[in-house]
């Protein structure tokens, strides 16, 4: 989800009643939704992928390339085998990762005045959530991708431990 800390102030009355494409995903043991557009693929992870640890992570081949591969799965999911898990690709900060979630859900288009902005004391203990939206009576969290993959991307762009 890109930051709603950028967003400009004079927005024009059309852009408000927008629709935003949100990728829905069940992980970390909650209803969680991302902007879509970061997304590139949705795959079953298969032993082609050969996830590996690579120091404090974990990596994946997805296209010829080895990539990150970060475990979002809730801890009842991480009890199991990773092989048949279900998989996103997607491109932050101009570099693919791979997330793996308990269950991936359909995209929903959703207007940028149904969103909800969080109150300050929750996103101190949260950061990553931007916002909140409701969707076929569920309660989905929406997530700046960048914020919540922020460790991920610290160990494998910059070399950091």
């Amino acid at each position: 989800m890109h930051s709603f800390d950028d967003t400009d102030p004079y927005m024009r009355f059309s852009d408000m009643f927008a629709q935003i494409r949100l990728q829905r995903v069940k992980a970390l043991g909650t209803e969680l939704a991302f902007d879509a557009v970061s997304l590139c693929e949705l795959l079953d992870l298969a032993p082609i992928h050969a996830p590996v640890r690579l120091g404090k992570g974990l990596v994946m081949s997805y296209e010829g390339q080895i990539i990150p591969l970060v475990d979002f799965r809730s801890s009842s999911g991480k009890e199991k085998p990773m092989t048949g898990s279900r998989l996103m690709v997607a491109n932050v900060q101009h570099c693919r990762f791979a997330l793996l979630v308990d269950r991936i859900r359909e995209p929903v288009n959703v207007d940028y005045a149904a969103i909800r902005i969080p109150d300050q004391a929750l996103v101190e203990r949260c950061p990553n959530l931007v916002g909140s939206v409701g969707c076929d009576g569920d309660e989905v969290h929406l997530i700046d991708l960048e914020r919540l993959l922020g460790p991920a991307i610290r160990t494998h762009l910059h070399g950091e431990d």
